[in-house]
């Protein structure tokens, strides 16, 4: 664990994202009308000229003006940026399920900028040796915050007691000989718990994922599972963010400018939560 006083950059470029949806619109546009001018054409050729085949003239006007129509529809569209114009439920996630034990739910609506709504908190990360019930630890990572900066992270590697997957260290660099000698999650947990003290919980999928994964650990080794409140930093970007496709955490550090990709590290990943949410805290 070690100590700093590093601020976390609040947005990045945040207005990247905004540039990028003007420069969509402009497209559509474009297209719209060149598709328009492609219809009167061709509506135009049909008259003034002998067609050898009347029939495949008129179905290709009639295919450029339902693009020019389509085109316009999705320049006109608003691309609503706020959670109570989202749509789309949440996405499916093969991880792990919901039901995570013990865990309290803050309530994601809090989340406004001018609220004063958990500007100390605790953004958590774990490493693990799969996606399924079965998955063990191999990795805890956190990092506190306070005022919206960060004052301390917490790293911890964790012997799973099982072979680690070659996929796994493929996408985390972690190796079995790396965990060999590290402590087992019955005394891992005591201390990220302690870490983490009685602050709220941020963290990406952390319902569906995170949480879950630790109180089956905890249960698995008789640690115990504390009563915690969390925000979901997925869920969130979902509802606030409806016009992404995907909400992964590679795909709102971009989107916010904060980074381009993600090192698959607990306490790196934590760091990039947070940020995440400080972005988030701004919409």
């Amino acid at each position: 664990m070690k100590e700093s006083a590093r601020p976390i950059p609040i947005c990045g470029s945040l207005k990247q994202g905004e540039r990028r949806g003007k420069m969509k619109k402009l497209i559509y546009l474009i297209a719209s009308i060149l598709f328009a001018l492609t219809s009167v054409y061709g509506v135009y050729d049909i008259f003034v000229t002998k067609q050898d085949d009347l029939v495949a003239s008129i179905m290709a006007v009639l295919f450029a003006a339902f693009l020019a129509w389509l085109f316009m529809h999705l320049f006109l569209k608003p691309e609503p940026r706020h959670k109570h114009q989202a749509t789309n439920a949440p996405e499916s996630s093969s991880e792990a399920a919901s039901d995570a034990p013990t865990a309290e739910t803050a309530p994601i609506t809090h989340v406004n900028a001018n609220s004063g709504v958990e500007d100390d908190y605790v953004a958590v990360d774990i490493e693990t040796t799969g996606l399924g019930r079965d998955a063990r630890i191999i990795e805890l990572g956190a990092v506190r915050i306070r005022h919206g900066r960060k004052v301390a992270s917490y790293s911890q590697l964790v012997n799973p007691q099982i072979p680690i997957p070659a996929k796994v260290t493929q996408i985390t660099g972690i190796t079995d000989r790396d965990v060999r000698h590290q402590p087992t999650i019955d005394k891992a947990l005591p201390k990220f718990y302690a870490f983490c003290g009685r602050d709220t919980w941020i963290g990406h999928n952390i319902r569906r994922f995170d949480i879950p994964v630790i109180a089956r650990e905890a249960q698995r080794v008789g640690a115990g599972m504390p009563d915690v409140s969390f925000y979901d930093t997925m869920e969130l970007s979902q509802a606030l963010l409806p016009q992404l496709d995907h909400h992964r955490v590679v795909d709102l550090i971009r989107y916010f400018g904060i980074a381009k990709t993600e090192r698959h590290r607990a306490a790196d990943d934590a760091a990039q939560t947070a940020q995440i949410f400080e972005c988030l805290k701004q919409i």
